[in-house]
């Protein structure tokens, strides 16, 4: 007995949730509406539903005949089927009467409206009073305006702030809004002082807020765009509950920074010709794309080369050269002018232009820094002589036995060497300079 109690409880209070319970009311002298319940129940935006209309012929002794019902729709509903014809209605009968109706899919949440009309036999029309609509959204009424940083380009190793906005976007009362931004993938974020999750009690129709968290980034974060997972959870004022499951973006970005130099040059002096190498350092965090370096001609020099040397892409910490040939027309320093074409990570486009010194050399100073072109010939030569002058000295200690004079045998014949050398070239001269040597040595 208890048990059946209960379910009869059970059937009541399910009868009263699909019930409109200001529903009962007289339609006409005779008919009368008993009930309106709406299937499924809520209504939902951009959905249809059937709506069930209990009638009774409230005359205990006269029948109604030719009955016809319709519905007076209006947005955001309209009547898929909205005609329906009953022959007769005995006294103390009812009847449901069902029509099928479609609901705008921008229909806001809360109480809609729609009325009930009738004629019967005597071709009087009757409207009933307004039936109440509950219409519900399943959609998530809480609409993210915007997610932003604060400043907007983010540099590593800056301090940031986010700023996620949200809004509430239909007539109901939003509650228990919790937004995570999850900062524990592999993204170069930290928060600062509070967690990654921020919360609000309840945000009113047509309000915004705005969710701040205080971010540190990472010194070598990498310039490109770090996806964030954000999650955003939240009940509205039928307890009803809500997830939105979205990824929002941080771009880091900074400004490639490319350094210059020369890294060989052939070219020592004025009116000569050579290979000049140029040397590209990408310096900065930032990866390069396309790098294109260019040689523009002034009057200080001639290019030989192609001017144009095309690199590609360079990674941070890593370099490339580009190697010119030119013909020098200054008589001092050559400041050779460059351009440079190349985009960063984000497709962006820079042109810059440089200038690098190389330095040129006069006569005394190739010859002194060891640049002159005969300076191989003449240490060849000298080392020639010197391995030439160790072996005799050899030869000459083997047969004197003694240092002083294999030292002295020695000198005497590079001395007669020389002789000979400038007696063919006929320069008197040095010969009796010669001369006047050997007669120093063949003194006791």
């Amino acid at each position: 007995m208890i048990k059946m109690r209960k379910i009869l409880l059970i059937i009541l209070v399910f009868s009263l949730l699909l019930t409109n319970t200001d529903a009962i009311q007289t339609l006409g002298p005779d008919l009368t509406i008993e009930s309106v319940i709406m299937s499924p129940f809520p209504v939902t935006p951009g959905e249809e539903f059937d709506l069930l209309v209990e009638l009774k012929n409230s005359n205990t002794r006269k029948t109604i005949k030719e009955l016809e019902f319709s519905l007076d729709d209006g947005y955001p509903f309209k009547a898929v089927s909205n005609n329906v014809k009953i022959a007769s209605l005995e006294p103390n009968k009812k009847i449901v009467v069902t029509f099928r109706i479609s609901t705008d899919k921008n229909a806001v949440n809360g109480v809609n409206t729609l009325r009930l009309v009738y004629e019967d036999s005597t071709d009087i029309k009757y409207v009933s009073k307004e039936l109440l609509i509950d219409v519900l959204s399943n959609t998530k009424d809480l609409s993210i305006i915007s997610v932003r940083t604060l400043p907007r380009e983010i540099v590593p190793g800056s301090e940031i702030n986010a700023v996620v906005t949200l809004k509430n976007m239909v007539n109901v009362l939003m509650k228990e809004i919790e937004v995570d931004l999850d900062l524990s993938g592999d993204v170069p974020f930290t928060p600062i002082g509070s967690t990654t999750k921020k919360t609000l009690n309840s945000l009113n129709s047509g309000e915004e807020h705005d969710f701040i968290f205080d971010i540190s980034v990472d010194a070598d974060a990498e310039s490109k765009v770090h996806k964030i997972p954000l999650i955003i959870k939240y009940s509205d004022e039928f307890s009803k509950n809500y997830t939105i499951d979205t990824i929002t973006g941080f771009k880091v970005a900074t400004r490639p920074k490319l350094d210059y130099s020369i890294d060989s040059s052939e070219v020592y002096s004025s009116g000569k010709n050579g290979n000049v190498v140029i040397k590209v350092v990408n310096s900065g965090l930032a990866d390069v794309k396309f790098l294109n370096v260019e040689l523009l001609k002034t009057e200080d020099y001639e290019i030989i080369s192609v001017p144009n040397v095309y690199l590609g892409n360079l990674e941070s910490d890593d370099y490339e050269t580009a190697e010119f040939k030119i013909y020098a027309n200054s008589r001092k320093e050559v400041p050779l002018k460059l351009k440079v074409n190349y985009k960063d990570a984000f497709n962006e486009d820079y042109e810059t232009e440089e200038k690098l010194m190389l330095p040129l050399y006069s006569s005394s100073e190739l010859i002194k820094y060891g640049l002159s072109g005969n300076g191989g010939v003449s240490t060849s030569i000298s080392y020639l002589i010197l391995v030439i002058f160790v072996y005799t000295f050899i030869v000459e200690w083997r047969k004197e036995k003694s240092i002083p004079k294999a030292f002295k045998n020695t000198v005497m014949s590079f001395l007669k060497f020389i002789k000979k050398i400038i007696k063919a070239i006929r320069i008197r001269t040095l010969k009796r300079i010669l001369l006047r040597i050997i007669l120093f040595f063949k003194e006791p």
